[in-house]
This record gives structure tokens, sequence and C-alpha cells, in this order.
């Protein structure tokens, strides 16, 4: 008898499975490279995997997964989305550096179980650049690049590097960025409500050259377009290199300081001449103030051939050549030395001492390329002080001290002038005559002439006196006006630049007028809050626009004024319009209910089209109201019917 076969036994355990997302994971493109896919256009590539718009996508699975709906709620929006998705297309905020890009982030993540969607966005740039004035706030696309993906058959999306606004160029076909659709002539927001790669989002046709050669459609060659060009390629490379960075923050700064280290010897003011860009910018770059602009630091590295990933990578190996090279773009032309040792600068004052004829420290402190002479007494004081010893004793400043130097005018020609300002029916103090001769001040035109002097500092001093009398009766008149003026307005009639002349001669009428003014006021406010209560009994209940257009004031000076009474108006006007509303859906169903119940005695399927079809032709609007009555007259009325 032979032994009974052996056989491998069976494990029944059922397999681990790995979780299942609830959207499908779709790979993201291009991370790593200057061809990264941007976060918009993966939500669009996964609404059409899904075969649904991504208004549907976004607002009824995205809203529900994230930590906050992407979509506005409102009066007229409901909360719980059965009967409308509530989104409204999305800007460039998806694909940004702030809040908004993680709560976008993070959705997608859970829904994909994708755990690398953050290099889609900027974000990887965080605290790095600022993003004001990054993205564009309408779609951008390449028709180049979408036909060649169409006749290769590879898949079509969208491009990070065409929501930045530096990228003007295509950087692979040398043509510009489309932003206008060929078919209808629109522009399309970066995530639209039927968003999908290749085509347009509100005619649905293809983006692509239509047969359009592409040399016909690239600019003309130039150092304006090589700049595009340049910079297009420039933030491709950024982009390539976000999925290895290691705390670009700290990194960046570092390399920066040693930049203007190396390059300019920390001279601010040649690296931003040399760059083209502002002396704050770059001060505000050394010391930490804020967040720079990409512009900006494109800027530099266009003009100083510094590649952008220099600055962002911790351990560069051509980082000191790209250093000097720059060193030496700054250098070129450039007459004064970057800095001075505090030796040479020594030897430059000890050479100034003995110099004929003796120069003065602003002149030594401009040689030195420094902008005061603190800096020198700092250096040498001694030095200093006897450069300054021997150009006061040349003579060469206060030349009207010296003797026999010619003065600032005649005594025939001031004698004139103060003549004229007495005849005149208002007199020129002999303050100003003097300040527009170029003295210091009136001194000397007192001493050769007191009796004018004398005769003229009267006459102003009686026109003074009227013109004061004059502003306490302007003042006095003011009291009685109707309506009263305020101390700004009184002061220009008076032909003064302000109130503080009225308030330092006259405080006690600045201060009636002041507390007319504030009692004019509340009068008004309670005579405007009897007209808003008047208009809470009208019916129709007018709206706040009405309101404020038969009041004649604005929206916001009503709140202002009238706060309680503001939101009582809003609220009725609201609440009676959703009365209004209330009651043409109860009248429009009623005549769907009267229609269906006379289809079904006629033998006839009581359909949509055909309600639609019976029904006045102002009402056929409300399709929402006419689907759901139509669908309740039928329960109602059962299938034996």
């Amino acid at each position: 008898m032979g032994r009974a076969p052996l056989f491998d036994c069976w494990d029944c355990a059922p397999p681990a499975l790995p979780p299942r997302s609830r959207l499908y994971a779709l790979e993201p493109i291009g991370i790593g490279t200057p061809h990264v896919e941007s976060l918009t256009g993966y939500a669009s590539r996964i609404a059409d995997a899904h075969a649904v718009s991504v208004g549907n996508l976004v607002g009824r699975e995205l809203s529900v997964i994230g930590s906050k709906p992407f979509r506005p709620f409102g009066p007229f929006v409901p909360r719980d989305g059965t009967s409308s998705h509530g989104f409204r297309g999305r800007a460039r905020a998806a694909d940004g550096l702030g809040e908004t890009a993680k709560r976008w982030v993070g959705a997608l993540e859970r829904a994909t179980r994708q755990t690398n969607l953050r290099f889609l966005t900027m974000l990887p740039f965080e605290g790095v650049f600022s993003g004001k004035g990054l993205f564009r706030y309408t779609r951008a696309w390449c028709p180049a690049c979408y036909d060649d993906w169409r006749r290769t058959g590879s898949i079509l999306y969208e491009l990070l590097l065409w929501t930045i606004r530096l990228a003007t160029i295509c950087p692979w076909h040398g043509r510009p960025l489309e932003e206008v659709c060929p078919h209808c002539g629109g522009s399309m927001k970066p995530l639209g409500l039927y968003a999908r790669p290749g085509y347009c989002s509100k005619c649905l046709e293809w983006l692509g050259s239509n047969g359009i050669s592409e040399v016909d459609n690239r600019p003309h060659p130039g150092a304006q377009v090589d700049t595009a060009l340049w910079y297009a390629k420039a933030v491709g490379e950024l982009l390539a290199v976000a999925s290895q960075l290691k705390s670009p923050t700290t990194v960046f700064k570092a390399n920066f300081r040693a930049c203007l280290k190396v390059v300019a010897e920390g001279n601010t003011q040649a690296l931003a001449q040399a760059s083209k860009v502002s002396r704050s910018a770059v001060d505000y770059l050394q010391k930490d103030r804020g967040f720079p602009q990409l512009d900006t630091i494109l800027r530099i590295c266009h003009h100083l051939d510094i590649p952008l990933s220099v600055f962002l990578e911790s351990d560069s190996s051509d980082a000191g050549a790209r250093w000097q090279r720059a060193r030496e773009v700054i250098l070129k032309g450039r007459e004064r030395p970057l800095s001075w040792a505090s030796e040479r600068a020594r030897l430059v004052l000890q050479k100034a001492v003995r110099e004929q004829p003796p120069p003065s420290l602003s002149e030594i402190a401009q040689r030195l390329n420094y902008k005061l002479i603190e800096r020198l007494y700092q250096l040498d004081r001694s030095l200093s002080k006897q450069i300054a010893a021997n150009y006061r004793k040349s003579g060469r400043s206060h030349r009207w001290r010296k003797r026999g130097a010619p003065r600032i005018c005649e005594r025939v020609n001031i004698r004139e002038l103060l003549e004229r300002s007495l005849a005149q029916e208002h007199s020129v103090s002999v303050h100003h005559i003097a300040a527009s001769l170029g003295y210091t001040n009136e001194g000397y035109i007192q001493r050769k002439f007191p009796g004018l002097c004398r005769a003229i500092r009267e006459k102003c001093r009686i026109q003074k006196k009227a013109r004061i009398a004059n502003m306490q009766m302007a003042l006095k008149k003011a009291l009685y006006e109707d309506p009263l003026p305020t101390l700004h307005e009184m002061a220009k009639r008076l032909a003064h630049s302000n109130s503080g002349i009225l308030r330092e001669y006259f405080p006690t009428h600045c201060d009636k007028i002041l507390a007319r003014r504030r009692l004019f006021r509340r009068q008004r406010i309670q005579k405007l809050k009897r007209a808003v209560r008047s208009a809470l009994s009208e019916s129709p209940s007018p709206s706040l626009a009405c309101l404020c257009k038969r009041l004649g004031l604005s929206r916001t000076s009503l709140q202002k004024m009238c706060p309680h009474e503001w939101t009582l108006i809003r609220s009725r006007y609201l609440r009676t319009r959703r009365e209004a509303s209330r009651q043409r859906q109860e009248e429009v169903g009623k005549k769907v209910r009267q229609i269906v119940q006379r289809l079904y005695r006629e033998g006839k399927c009581p359909t949509e089209p055909r309600v639609i079809a019976l029904l006045p032709k102002t009402i056929r609007g409300a399709w929402r109201t006419i689907r759901a009555a139509v669908k309740t007259s039928r329960e109602e009325l059962g299938p034996s019917q």
C-alpha cells in the first residue's frame, strides 16, 4: 500500500490590503523638473478623470474633505449644497504661498492619498519669496506645447510655470504665452468651473495652435525678448529644485549675505547699481526685513550672471566661481574701489593734511566714497581736526568774512527795496526782504537803515491788528450762518492754510463753532433716523440702495450714522425678498400641480418638457422649482394614476 501524497498548507488569512483613496490617485507630473504640473491643473485632471466638472469636484467633494469649504456661502447659496455646488472658480491663490494653498494641498492629498502635492505649488519657497505680484490672474498656456503632447499621445496638463507672471515666453518653443481663447476671445480663471487641460473652460474648444506655424508666432529677436526668455528659464530652474530644498529660508539669507560680502565687499550701493535695483531693496535683503519679491532676485541674478539655484543650495560647488565672475561685472568700468581699508583711508588723510589748497572734510569723504564725515573722525580724529583747521585758515570757507569780499547787495538797492515795501498797501516785512537777499537775519539791514525798518515794522503791526479784527468779525458772523461752516472752511475763507491760527487767537469762538457743529450733527442724525424709521413702515420694503439714493447718502455714511436702523432696513428687505421668493415658488408649484393633474387625466406622462411647454413664459426660467414641483406632484398622484 503506497503512502498518501503530501500537499502544501493553504493560508486562509485575508491579505492585508492598502488603504483606498476617495478619488483616483493620479500621479503628479514633472516634479523635480521645469515641467512640473500646477495644483489647479492637477485638480482639473482629476475632474476630467472622474467625468465631472471642476465645480462639482471642488464644491461637493473637496469642500467636504477640506478643513474649510472652497465655496462662498450667503443668503442665496444653500449650505447643504444639494441644489448647487456653490463653487465660483478659483484664481491664483491655490498655487501660491499662503494658507489657501495649504488647504487645497491638504484636501487633495486626503482625497488621493498622494503625499507630494505641495511641490505643485510655490509652498516650498514659503519664507523665501513674497507672493505679492507673483501670479497671473488669468490662465496662460503655450499652444505649441499642447500640440506636441497631443501629437505624441502624452498627457495634457497645465504647467506651474505658466501661472508665474514673470514667465511670458515658453522657454522650449520661444513663443509668447497665450491668455485669450482664439475661438471665443475670452480670458479664463486658472481654475474655471469647466476647466479641462488643453481646452477652453468657456467654449470648450481646443487651445492649440490650429495649424499656425511656430516660426510665424515667434517674436523678433532682441534684448527684450532675450531677457524675457532668460526669466522664463530661470523660473523653470527654480521650480526644478523645489523638491530638493532643505530649510531654504536660512540658506537663502546666508548665501545672499555671502554674495554681498564677496562680490561687492559689503557695498550695497555698488551691488544695487550693478543689478539695476533700488538700494533699499538690497538693504532689506541684507538686514532680513520681510520677504523679497521674485522679480528683484531675478533681476540681480540676471545682471550679475548668477543662477538663482546658487542662492538656494547649501553646498554649491561653483558658488565661488560665480561670485568671482559677478565681482568682475561690478568692477567693470568702476573708478572707485568698492571699499577702503582703514590703513589706506588713513594714508589719504595724511596726504590731505599737506595738500594745497587745503580740501574740506566733505571733499575727502567723497573721495573715499563715504556718505558722512563722521567716518573720517572714527578713522583718525586728530588728522580730521587738522584738515578742518587748515580749511578754515585757507579762507575758502565763509568768503563773505574776508576783507574786501563783495557784498550780497549794494546799500542803494536795499534802501530802494525798503522804500518800495513801505509804499505798498501791504508792506513786506524786513525779515522777508533780508531772506530774499540771502541774509540769514535782518540784523545787517536793521543797523544800516533803522528808520525805514522801524516804519515798516509799525505798518506791519497795524496791518496785523486789522487782520486779526477781520478774523474775529468773520468768526462772529459764522456763528449765525446756516449751515454752519467748519473751522477748515473758515481758515480757507480767510486765506490761511489751516485752522491753527484761528484757535491761537480766538479759542472761545472756535469752541462755540465746534459746539454748534456737534449740535447740528446730532440734529441731522435724529432727522435721518426719523426718515429711516418711516421707511420701515413702507410696503414694499425699500432696499438700502434705494433708501441711500433717496437720502443722498452713501451706504457707509448711513451705516455709520444710523447703525441700528441700517441693520433693520437690511434684514427687513432680505426677509421681504425671501417671502416674495417663497410666494413665487408656491405659485409656480400650484400651476405645475394643475398641469400635471391635467396631463394625467389626458393619459399623458407629465414629463418636464411637457410641463414647461404648458407654463407661461414668464416663469419658465425657474427650472429648479419646476423640476421639484413636477417630482412632488408625480409622487403625490402615485404610479396607479
